[in-house]
This record gives structure tokens, C-alpha cells and sequence, in this order.
């Protein structure tokens, strides 16, 4: 297939009216966009300027098709926006105030992860290089193809992300303040830049505060108290509101009540035939422009493009690459640090019930030691057992005050009526220490995985919000994150692990002590479920990251996602069954991870098991997680879903 440059496309609204909902019921309406009706005609390039409140961008957001329109129309190319939105895909290109770009990569390979998407799904590997070709030459950027983004300069990062938008040589290309960041001069060449691709024939609507350069666009449409109040050229915009600087223009729309500068103006379209033809009426659309059908890439090319990206991505940015390493490492060390005095291999006295024949012996035992402490004073001629007991116990103050407590008295009535187990049985290992690391080394792991995937959607929310106009499949994107972030904690979690194993062996080999391998599975085991459950805890992350919309909220979910993991986890608290079990099975990897990795051994005592009654069997702890990486993913793919529905409100959202 060839790919074709898009001729311009006109934009007509009649009438156009947008409404969203106020107060507390909700009832109330609230207009941002009141009967605006304009025509720009192919090939225009148009700078909509305002005062803050005016509406711009609520159209911008109703060229988009991202606001529900109250009534009127709104025609690109003939086309309605609202309800044509797939016919128009690949038609429209938008760049945002941010830039979208992926600072870490270079243009080059930015535009190439850019072209797979936006570019049909026919098009060859040679087409698609061409596409970057052509788009690099003609925003001026072939000096620095090879740099990454993040390196350039703010009007070369600009034309990166106009770039982006042009590789599908869109017939319309809105920008929204896309140059407010910029300096005067750089500012001054992106506007040169978009007057130069008006006149090759694309369509350009761009919003702006800069005054200083409007003079590159064909026309003016400005927006006051959300109405049309001049469309036209700069210097007959001067004269309709009798100011000499266009800065006036803003004082002059806010000096005066909504309605005043929108009658004026129909009133100018009634006397001068010239401003009525900007003016769309009911049958001003034409005749509907030809659009060709653009195929989107399917999931599996969309798929391995995002995951390519975040993989190289990932490669190319050193601060966060060295980052990555750096965090498990430094966690490690905390690990073997915090358990450096702790004695793994302390022998530990387990009891047992006492037999018929020891209970009878206890009882005469102590019945002679109650009679004993019960005395005074022991005469120098009485030679009853009780009493030689005295005497001993007179050289032994200590032991006799502690005989005396009420405590000892209710031990060995315990004993004798089997309440509790004193007669010692075996010795074995204390499970105490190896425990306590094994809880540790999950929990690390847990902290990894939410830190490593709460910022993962809310931080390329433009770029995702972007790429879902050109037919980004939720699916793809989401699937590829969670392979990318399974990617990512393998390595970060072998690093952890191996760090740690080093760790003892180096201590063992000073003489020192390592966890007691009979109440913990194998390192490699352990490690795959440690990173079973990083996976899952970075998936819900996913989920915080799609419900917010900045990062700083995200990082105050973290601390809400961790607290109940550790409860929740059977490191500290025991779970052995009834709902809390019920709770922590369905919703915690690390009682998933923590199951996986302890074992309780023979003979543990009753006070360290955890986790009650459980069928040991190791394929459980690796279903039960790989099934909540699954429900995570998904439950992320309908969040977004359900948000963009939200958004678009009746509009129907791209298929």
C-alpha cells in the first residue's frame, strides 16, 4: 500500500452548545459553549485566542469529540464528530501542552513506536520508515534524529510530538496551547512552522496565549463567555473592537456582559457579506469529504510495539535503570543487616502432656512442697520431708518466693488436668528467626512490586489518552505492562534473592548461622514466589495508577496498599481460617508469597503456625497468584474502559 498525504479538511459548527452539570444535585446546567456556529475551510490555519473561562478548551475537547454536545452540530469534513468518530480516526491530528513523547528515547525511535500505532495496520516496515523520514523533514529535526528527547530543547521536543502527529498526515491538526511553554523565539518558529503546513493544504486550529505571532494564522476565532465574538483577520479584529493592540481584545470581552461582543459581532456578519461566509449555517457542511478506512494494528502487533517500548525505554534511561538496581541491592543489605546478630539455629524444648504415672508424682511432689513453703519455721528435730524441703528452700530465697507466686500454684494444677503440655518431649531447631526473615524477605518484595507499578499509567496518562485516538487497544497497552513489569522484577528480585543468599553463605563461611533450611522451600522456589507476588502487587498498582490522574495521589494510595498486605499476609498476624482467611486468600500476594515460602516443619509449635491447617502442595500459592496478576489486568483494562466512557458521556467511545 502507498501512504497518502491527507488533503485539509474543513471544520464547520452550527449552532454548537455545551453543557455540563453543577451544584449538588447535579440538575443545574452550566454553558461553556453557547450557539457557536464558524466555518474554516481546508487548508485554514486558525489561532483561537480568549480570555481564561472563555471556552477554548471546551472546543478543543468538542473537536476531539470528548464533549457531549447540548445540541447543534459539529461537521469535520463533513463528517459529525460525535457520531463518525471511527471514520475519522487517523484524520485528526492533536497535540496536547505536554509533550507526549518518551524523553528516553531518541526521535528516531520515538516516531518509530509512534508510527506502529498510528499508522495503518498494512503499512510495511519500509512505508513506516518512510512515513519518519518525511515527518522528520519537514519539522526540521533531521540534525538531532539520533539524540533522545529528553536532551533537546523545548521547541525541538515540540516538533518531536508535532511530528508524531503528522506521521499519519492527518487533513487537521489541532494544537491546545502547545506552545506556552516556549520562548518567544522558539515559539515564534513552531508557528512559522504550522502556517508552512497550512499552505502544503492541512487544516491547523491551534489554541494560544501568545499574541505576538497570531499573525501567521489566515484567521482569528475568538471565544468570549464561551461565544463567538470575532472570526476574521487580526487587523479587522483590532477595528471591530476598537482597540490598537490585541492584548486589548481580552480587556475590552471582559469589560462587558456575555451577549454584548456576540451581538456586536452578528451584527457586523448582517452589514459585511465578507464576515458571512465564515459564518456556518444549517446547510453549510457540503458535500462529505472521502476518508479513507484506516485498518488499526491488532492486538498482537500493538502488543509487541508497547512492550518493545517500555523495554527500551526502560534500557536507554540510566538514572532509572541504575535506580532499579540500586533498590533491591539497597534492600538486601537492610535484610542481612537487620538479621546479623539473629541466631537461626537455637535449640528449642518442645513439652508434651504429662503421663498417669508423672501427674501422680507431681502431685505428691508438690503437695509436700505446698506443706513446705505453708511453714514458718522448721524445728531442729523434725525430720518429715516437708520439712528437710524447708530447709533447702530457706538456703534458696529466690526459689522459694517463686514457689509462693499464685502463677506457679496454677501451672501445676494446669499440668495435672492436661491444660497445658510441661513435660519436656524433643529438642528441635527455633523456627523464630527463619521465620521472622522469611516474612521480611515477602514483605520486601510486596513494597517492590506496589513502588514499581503505581506510577506506571497516571505518568504517560497524555500519551495513553493520545494513542487511544488512534485505536490503542486497552488490552495491548495494559498487557504489555504487566510482561514489561514482570520483565523488570525478575531481575530486580534475582538481584535481591542472590544478594541475600551471598549474604549468608559469607557469613556461614565466617562461622556464622543461615536460616534453617527445614522451615523454608528452596531459593529458587522462594524466588519465584516472591516474584509471583511482586507481579501481582506491581498489577495492583496498575489499578491505583489508571483510577488517578496525577502521581502524588498515587503515592498516597501506596502507604493504603501496603498496610493491608501486612496484615492481611500472616507475617504478623496469624490467619488460620473463618473470613479473614477467606479475605487474605482472594486479596493478598503475600499470603500467597508467604504460604509458598514457609514451611512449617515437624513439630513446630502451636504459637509459631501461622497459617493454620493448608494443603502444602506448591502448585496452589503459583495458581492462586498467576490468578491475581489476571484478575488485576483486567480489572485495569475496565477501568480505563469505563473512564473513557465517562468522559465521552453519550458519545460513543472508539471501538
Amino acid at each position: 500500500m502507498t501512504l497518502a498525504i491527507n488533503t485539509g479538511l474543513s471544520v464547520v459548527a452550527h449552532e454548537l452548545t455545551v453543557t455540563v452539570r453543577q451544584g449538588p444535585t447535579g440538575r443545574e446546567r452550566k454553558t461553556l459553549l453557547d450557539r457557536v456556529s464558524f466555518r474554516i475551510e481546508p487548508g485554514e490555519f486558525v489561532c483561537v485566542l480568549g480570555p481564561s473561562g472563555a471556552g477554548k478548551s471546551t472546543f478543543v475537547r468538542s473537536l476531539l469529540g470528548e464533549r457531549e454536545i447540548a445540541s447543534g452540530r459539529l461537521l469535520i469534513g463533513g463528517h459529525d464528530v460525535f457520531r463518525e468518530s471511527d471514520a475519522l480516526r487517523g484524520t485528526i491530528g492533536y497535540v496536547p501542552q505536554r509533550d507526549i513523547n518518551p524523553t528516553a528515547l531518541t526521535v528516531e525511535r520515538a516516531l518509530h513506536y509512534a508510527s506502529e500505532i498510528r499508522l495503518p495496520a498494512g503499512a510495511s516496515a519500509a512505508e513506516r520508515r518512510a512515513a519518519i523520514d518525511r515527518v522528520i523533514a519537514e519539522v526540521g529535526l533531521g540534525k538531532v534524529r539520533d539524540q533522545a528527547i529528553g536532551d533537546l530543547s523545548g521547541g525541538e521536543m515540540k516538533r518531536a510530538s508535532l511530528a508524531a502527529e503528522m506521521l499519519a498526515a492527518p487533513g487537521l491538526l489541532v494544537l491546545d496551547e502547545a506552545t506556552s511553554s516556549l520562548d518567544p523565539a522558539t515559539e515564534a518558529r513552531i508557528m512559522a512552522l504550522l502556517s508552512e503546513r497550512a499552505r502544503a493544504g492541512t487544516t491547523v486550529i491551534a489554541v494560544t496565549h501568545h499574541l505576538d505571532n497570531v499573525d501567521e494564522a489566515d484567521k482569528l476565532l475568538i471565544l468570549g463567555h464561551g461565544e463567538v465574538v470575532w472570526f476574521g483577520s487580526r487587523v479587522d479584529a483590532l477595528g471591530h473592537f476598537g482597540v490598537e493592540r490585541l492584548a486589548d481584545v481580552y480587556v475590552a470581552i471582559e469589560d462587558h456582559p456575555p451577549g454584548f461582543w456576540s451581538a456586536r459581532w452578528e451584527d457586523a456578519i448582517a452589514r459585511d457579506s465578507r464576515l458571512a461566509a465564515t459564518r456556518a449555517t444549517g446547510d453549510a457542511a457540503g458535500k462529505a469529504a472521502t476518508l479513507a478506512t484506516v485498518s488499526i494494528p491488532g492486538f498482537g502487533r500493538q502488543f509487541a510495539s508497547f512492550l518493545g517500548r517500555e523495554l527500551e525505554t526502560l534500557l536507554r534511561d540510566t538514572v532509572g535503570l541504575k535506580m532499579s538496581i540500586l533498590l533491591p541491592i539497597t534492600l538486601a543489605v537492610v535484610v542481612l543487616a537487620g538479621f546479623s546478630s539473629t541466631r537461626f539455629q537455637n535449640p528449642l524444648m518442645l513439652t508434651r502432656l504429662l503421663d498417669p504415672g508423672e501427674k501422680q508424682v507431681l502431685a505428691d511432689v508438690w503437695g509436700e512442697v505446698t506443706e513446705a513453703i505453708a511453714t514458718d519455721k522448721v524445728g531442729d528435730q523434725d525430720a518429715s520431708i516437708s520439712a528437710q524441703i524447708r530447709v533447702f528452700l530457706d538456703s534458696q530465697p529466690k526459689m522459694l518466693a517463686h514457689l509462693r507466686e499464685p502463677s506457679t500454684e496454677r501451672i501445676v494444677r494446669d499440668a495435672l488436668t492436661d491444660a497445658i503440655p510441661v513435660a519436656p518431649d524433643r529438642e528441635i531447631i527455633d523456627p523464630g528467626g527463619t521465620f521472622k526473615w522469611l516474612s521480611l524477605m515477602s514483605i520486601c518484595m510486596v513494597i517492590l512490586g506496589f513502588v514499581t507499578g503505581f506510577r506506571e499509567i497516571v505518568k504517560e496518562r497524555p500519551m495513553l489518552d493520545l494513542e487511544r485516538r488512534h485505536g490503542l487497544w486497552f488490552a495491548g497497552y495494559v498487557v504489555a505492562k504487566v510482561v514489561a513489569l514482570a520483565i523488570c522484577l525478575a531481575v530486580q528480585v534475582a538481584i535481591f534473592r542472590t544478594t541475600v543468599e551471598l549474604g549468608f553463605l559469607l557469613r556461614e563461611a565466617l562461622g556464622g548461622e543461615s536460616p534453617a533450611d527445614i522451615y523454608r522451600r528452596g531459593a529458587i522456589i522462594s524466588a519465584s514466589y516472591n516474584w509471583l507476588a511482586a507481579v501481582a502487587c506491581a498489577t495492583i498498582g496498575l489499578v491505583v495508577s489508571a483510577c488517578v490522574r496525577s502521581t502524588d495521589k498515587g503515592v498516597l494510595a501506596v502507604p493504603l496498599l501496603i498496610t493491608p498486605q501486612i496484615l492481611l499476609g500472616a507475617t504478623i498476624l496469624p490467619i488460620k481460617g473463618g473470613l479473614l482467611k477467606v479475605i487474605a486468600m482472594l486479596f493478598s500476594p503475600l499470603y500467597w508469597a508467604h504460604r509458598g515460602c514457609r514451611s512449617e516443619g515437624p513439630g513446630v509449635p502451636e504459637f509459631w503456625q501461622n497459617l493454620g491447617d493448608y494443603d502444602p502442595a506448591l502448585w496452589i500459592p503459583y495458581a492462586a497468584l498467576l490468578a491475581q496478576i489476571v484478575v488485576a489486568t483486567l480489572v485495569t483494562i475496565l477501568v480505563l474502559r469505563a473512564q473513557e466512557r465517562a468522559v465521552l458521556g453519550r458519545n460513543r467511545a472508539l471501538q
